[in-house]
């Protein structure tokens, strides 16, 4: 059975491809949101996203989903690092994390008409201190951009992770183990 992913992030795009999806992806146009809770956050941004796109295809089974970096070290105000929109950004959400254990969040959210399920996947991740070198070669290579954090761990970034507790593929962005339990809920499955 197919489904629509209302995200058109190629990281979500790939992992579901690599499970063995069969899917289409449409952006959702949902003005996502900042609460104090990463939870909250998350899980408002997958509702959102899910709800959005359900709205426009009735009968359609929608997967929805939204990852953030969080430090619970920092206020709160200052915790959540969403996705890197410049270089400036990268620099400076790299400069948080090195060094410092973070979490990782993923709401998923799938829906189909009115009916809405929705859960949160969190993973440790604990990077290694950085030099100020590392950093900018990692910040001219453009890999950070549009990232949860501003890194890839399935990238570069890769070199810079010591240590992670919990999903892999929730910190590239998606929570597979999570999301095949539910979308099976609605009658979708990778096999």
């Amino acid at each position: 059975m197919r489904f629509v992913l209302a995200s058109e992030s190629p990281r979500r795009v790939d992992l579901l491809h690599m499970a063995g999806y069969d899917f289409t992806a449409r952006k959702s146009g949902f003005p996502e949101v900042v609460e104090d809770n990463p939870k909250e956050t998350v899980e408002a941004n997958a509702r959102g996203k899910a709800l959005t796109v359900t709205a426009e295809l009735s009968g359609e089974v929608i997967l929805a989903a939204d990852t953030i970096v969080y430090l619970p070290e920092l206020p709160a105000k200052e915790a959540t690092l969403g996705q890197a929109r410049s270089a400036d950004e990268v620099r400076r959400m790299l400069g948080l994390l090195a060094g410092r254990a973070h979490e990782v969040y993923s709401g998923v959210a799938v829906a189909r008409d009115g009916d809405v399920s929705i859960r949160c996947a969190m993973t440790r991740v604990r990077m290694r201190p950085l030099s100020e070198a590392e950093i900018s070669a990692y910040v001219g290579l453009g890999e950070g951009l549009g990232k949860a954090g501003g890194y890839a761990i399935q990238g570069k970034a890769a070199l810079f992770v010591e240590g992670i507790e919990g999903d892999y593929t929730n910190v590239v962005g998606l929570p597979l183990a999570l999301t095949s339990k539910m979308l099976e809920e609605y009658g979708v499955r990778w096999y």
